[in-house]
């Protein structure tokens, strides 16, 4: 019952939560996710490594899938090669149980974190 209703809650939190917002929290979560990669790799532990690793690629799929090339499309074309960078870094820690991959990875998604907070707390251009 406890976990229907915590789902349940989750569901109407992200629904009701500005973009903005919710990307915030996708670079957070994608953190997260490299963090117990590493453990899992670490460990050697193949199931918790795939787990990880696999929902940080959703989180860059989504990424990638929310760009909107029509309103920026030499941002897009940049974000775009980034995020693929960022895939191809977790396939290869993926494939070869390394921790190297992963870091790249973490420095990438990390900075971007990093800008797109301050440009989602910045005050509205004035006119």
């Amino acid at each position: 019952m406890y976990a229907r209703a915590a789902t349940a809650y989750r569901r109407v939190d992200l629904e009701s939560a500005p973009r903005a917002e919710i990307v915030a929290r996708l670079f957070v979560r994608f953190l997260d996710d490299l963090a117990a990669a590493r453990t899992a790799i670490t460990a050697r532990d193949v199931q918790g490594k795939a787990k990880a690793i696999d929902h940080a690629m959703l989180i860059v799929t989504e990424l990638r899938a929310a760009l909107d090339h029509g309103a920026a499309p030499a941002l897009a074309a940049n974000l775009e090669g980034l995020y693929a960078f960022v895939h191809d870094q977790l396939t290869r820690a993926n494939l070869h149980l390394a921790l190297e991959p992963l870091d790249a990875a973490r420095r990438v998604m990390s900075d971007l974190g990093d800008a797109f907070a301050a440009v989602k707390n910045e005050p509205p251009a004035s006119p």
